[in-house]
């Protein structure tokens, strides 16, 4: 209750564009990505991972089904009044996803822009913070969720962007040796 604020509270605004944000409709940023060879190898393990995190979201919040913090404690409902189980946040498990992903591949895909591969990670790591703080903010999840969502999507994301630079590791090599 101490980081609840709900809908209409004083910081409601910027959690509520935060909670938007980081709905699954920004994965088609990714679309863009896909057609140029040259990163398509980036979108498509990036993908990889939101789709991983997004099933096994799906899988434990059936396995949990605990129930959303708006309707367990009687608050006024949240945006979008969602009514699936609430562990473990899916908006906190694909941002960390993302964030972690781009944190391991970024250095290696721009391996001479590294003050702006670093600079992109920050600013991801930085919304990622803030959409899950607004879940808890706008009723939508207990603070624990979104900590297990987070760990689950830094997990995956980790995993995935460990998989592209070694790849891309391998093609460098590749080039150097040829």
């Amino acid at each position: 209750m101490a980081i609840y604020g709900g809908s209409h509270g004083v910081w409601a605004p910027p959690m509520i564009a935060a909670t938007l944000l980081g709905e699954g409709w920004t994965c088609l940023a990714l679309l863009p990505l896909l057609a140029w060879p040259r990163t398509r190898r980036f979108a498509v393990l990036l993908g990889a991972g939101i789709l991983t995190q997004a099933i096994l979201v799906k899988a434990l919040k059936e396995v949990f089904g605990r129930v959303r913090p708006w309707i367990a404690l009687g608050l006024p409902a949240p945006i979008r009044s969602p009514h699936d189980p609430s562990f473990p946040s899916g908006h906190a498990a694909g941002c960390f996803c993302v964030a972690v992903f781009l944190a391991v591949a970024l250095p290696v895909a721009w391996p001479h822009r590294r003050t702006q591969a670093w600079a992109l990670v920050a600013l991801a790591a930085t919304l990622a913070l803030l959409i899950a703080l607004s879940r808890v903010y706008l009723g939508a999840h207990f603070p624990g969720d979104v900590v297990a969502g987070a760990l689950l999507g830094a997990l995956v994301g980790g995993l995935a962007g460990g998989l592209y630079a070694r790849g891309r590791s391998g093609v460098e090599y590749a080039a150097k040796k040829g």
